[in-house]
Order: C-alpha cells, then structure tokens, then sequence
C-alpha cells in the first residue's frame, strides 16, 4: 500500500504545471514609442531642487516624451543612452540664466509595462557598456538603475520590485516572481534616472556633454561571447587601428562614440577588416558589425 500512495504522490506532483521562467533582454526597438512600432513609454515625477533653499518638495508627474528623459534610443546600435534631464525651458521655473544646475530634481523613467507578466516568473536583463556619470560638480548626484516593479490596480502602490545600480559597467539580471500578485495587478521593466535637470542654453552644451551618460545594450551582445564565437579583433586598446576577422563575411561595420555618434562606416568589406581609428581621439566606442549571421556589436578602446 505505501507504494501505491508514494506512487500517487509522484503523479500528482507530475501533474502540477511548473512555472516557466521568462527572460526578457533590453531591445532598443520594444522600448521605443508606440508611433514608432514599439512599446515604450516614460514617466517623469518632478521635485524642488534643495540648493535653491526648498526642502526638495514634490511638484508633479506625468508622463513625458522619451526623448524628453533624456532617453535616445539606437535601433541601429541596439543601444540606449540614458543622459542628465535637460528641459527646453528657460523659465526660471526649470533655470537660471548662466547655471548649469537646474532648479528641479527630475524622476525619469523609461519603462515598458507588460500587465501579461503577471502570474510568470521571469527576468530582465541588459549590458551596460559605458557608464560615465561625473555628478561632482553639482549639488545632488544622479542615480541610475534599471529596474522591475510591480505596483497594484490603481498605482498607488509598490508591491515588489528589485532594482541594480547602472553606475559600473556590465552585464544586470533583474529577477521578479510575479505569480502570486492580482490580476489587476501592473508590471513596469525599464531604466530610471534621479537627479537635477541641467541648462538646456546652448552656451552650457560642452558642459552638459561633460556631465557624461550611461550606455546599454542587450546582454546577448556580450563583449565576450561576440569576440570568442564569431568575430577576432586586435590589437584592442589600439593606438591607430583594428583588425578584424571573422567567421562569415562582413557586409558593414559603424562605428560610435559613447554619446551615440557615428564616427566611423563602412560597408561590404569582406572577412578581414582593418578599422581606421587614426583620426579618433582616445577613449571608448563601439563596433556593430553585420555579417551574413546576423549584428553584433564589440567595444573597442583607442589609446
């Protein structure tokens, strides 16, 4: 009889659907707005600025534009760049004529809500590639995270969350067990960005551009995984060029700096490649190449 019942046991066991584990990796294109095919959307909540003498006091929310973030999305680059705020107003609501710093303390939120999530178990994951922040000229620093929440009905509250710092540079796993919540119950995955608006003046831009930004691609692009399975490229730090090979023939390659500029295209260049970076100044930026297996895209350091 005990092997009957353990038997039993077994099959009923056997019979209880095991929840599966989604993974959710960041794609520049889903985050993009709804007019522009995708399922993006931003949120921005608004407080005092305490150097102005107010105790930080909160204003407004409401929703915003994603450029508005500062959010731009690279479809090309599989990228997104997440900069300071900086709000196209010289009211002196939002600045003060000649100072860098403005008078708000901006939440921005760039974010995709997925209420299908609820009742799944999944992740959320992402590589962050450049993360060049410099806060200390101003009186509040900026904090960056991506994130996943889930908040109730009506949004008044969280009931879970789990957040990872965008401060260093690699590879984030967001994990949110999300089967036990309402089903009226939202679930919001995205990045968000805390700190003081700056100057939009265009006589402050080199000192915004100073400011630095955070740069994320999909973890599936890892820098590792490209270079040991598809793509070989040295010398890399290089003082003038890089060589590339590859597996596959390479249809084209464009080159970006850390803020998203293209500095360097070419196009149909065969399985071995030299990438002039002669006229680049030192510092960081990032190949996409595309070849007949698909885009991948690996940082490249110059000297």
């Amino acid at each position: 009889m005990k092997k009957n019942y353990i038997f039993i046991t077994l099959l009923l066991l056997a019979l209880v659907p095991a929840t599966a584990q989604t993974t959710i990796d960041f794609d520049a294109a889903a985050f993009a707005p709804a007019d522009q095919g995708g399922s993006g959307a931003a949120f921005m909540n608004v407080f005092d600025n305490p150097k102005n003498g107010t105790v930080g006091g909160y204003q407004f929310g409401s929703g915003w534009g994603i450029p508005d973030l500062v959010a731009i999305l690279d479809t090309d680059a599989e990228t997104v760049t997440l900069k300071p705020n900086r709000i196209g107003d010289p009211d002196a609501y939002w600045q003060t004529a000649g100072e860098l710093e403005g008078n708000k303390i901006m939440d921005a939120n760039c974010f995709i809500q997925n209420d299908a999530l609820v009742g799944t178990s999944f992740t959320f994951t992402g590589n962050v590639i450049s993360s060049t922040i410099d806060d200390s000229s101003l009186s509040i620093p900026y904090n960056a995270t991506a994130f996943i929440k889930v908040f109730n009905a009506d949004f008044s509250a969280v009931l879970a969350e789990d957040t990872a710092s965008l401060s260093t540079t690699g590879e984030f796993t967001l994990t949110m067990d999300a089967t036990s919540f309402p089903g009226d119950s939202h679930v919001q995955y995205g990045f968000q960005v805390v700190g003081p608006n700056l100057n939009s003046d265009a006589s402050l831009d080199a000192a915004y551009d100073a400011i630095g930004s955070i740069v994320i691609q999909p973890a599936s692009l890892s820098v590792n995984d490209v270079t040991a399975n598809e793509f070989s490229v040295y010398p890399n730090p290089t003082k003038n060029n890089w060589s590339v090979n590859a597996n596959s023939n390479i249809t084209a390659i464009t080159v970006y700096d850390v803020l998203g500029k293209q500095v360097i295209s070419m196009q149909n260049v065969g399985d071995v490649v030299t990438i002039d970076g002669s006229n680049l100044i030192g510092g960081m930026y990032f190949a996409k190449i595309t070849s007949q297996n698909g885009s991948k895209t690996i940082k490249l350091i110059k000297k």
